[in-house]
């Protein structure tokens, strides 16, 4: 071979090997350096903060909201529209800051009887142009803090199994109304024991039972036909 291309393959082989310990270098080096944050945690949720519950409940008068929402054991006036849901059963079942998302944008979520023709809420919509933060903030904590005034420790219902999630032991009922608990409405509901789901599938017609103060259901069976 002649020396000039003996040298030119040399130089070839020794430029390869540079670049592979090059890289090589480069992912020992990405492997020790510290992993970028991204610029909102992970797993980040909208949170919001407490307040107080008895200035929310002057802004829920303020506001008029009784005008379509109807409290038990308060004192407002009876609503002028009845299709609207009853409050005081929500606040146990919904985080806050589901309560501040129906104040703020009521379309995110309408049980299906309530839709209006486009799907939507038929709430209104005038509070967003008048309301403060600080009152945001005080009526959803005041919704958040609802309770029935007096609830037996079960209550019964009757529904639709929409589906069933394993993982997490709950089936997803759509159910009729539950009489001094519950407007009628889909829900996930935990299962006492895994054991409950055995038999049952999507669209059977259930009866079943709810611990009111656990929240789940502590037996489920299929309605005869």
């Amino acid at each position: 071979m002649p020396a000039h291309l003996w040298v030119a393959g040399a130089l070839v082989v020794v430029g390869l090997f540079s670049t592979i310990g090059a890289a090589r270098s480069a992912e020992k080096a990405a492997a020790k350096a510290p992993i970028a944050e991204m610029h909102h945690p992970r797993n980040w949720r909208f949170t919001m903060p407490k307040g107080d519950a008895a200035r929310g409940r002057a802004n829920f008068e303020k506001f008029e909201c009784y005008e379509c929402h109807r409290i038990n054991g308060e004192s407002f006036p009876e609503p002028t529209y009845s299709s609207a849901p009853e409050l005081s059963q929500m606040g146990q079942l919904h985080p806050l800051e589901y309560f501040t998302e129906s104040v703020i944008h009521p379309d995110a979520v309408v049980p299906r009887q309530l839709r209006d023709r486009d799907g939507n809420s038929p709430m209104s919509k005038d509070h967003l142009e008048r309301m403060t933060l600080r009152e945001l903030i005080d009526l959803s904590s005041y919704l958040a803090s609802l309770k029935p005034p007096i609830m037996a420790k079960s209550v019964n219902g009757v529904g639709k199994i929409v589906a069933l999630v394993p993982q997490n032991q709950e089936v997803i009922i759509d159910h009729d109304e539950i009489k001094g608990f519950m407007d009628a409405m889909t829900m996930g509901y935990k299962l006492e024991t895994r054991s409950q789901m055995h038999g049952l599938t999507t669209g059977d017609v259930v009866n079943f039972t709810i611990d009111t103060n656990k929240l789940i259901i502590t037996k489920i069976t299929k309605a005869k036909r």
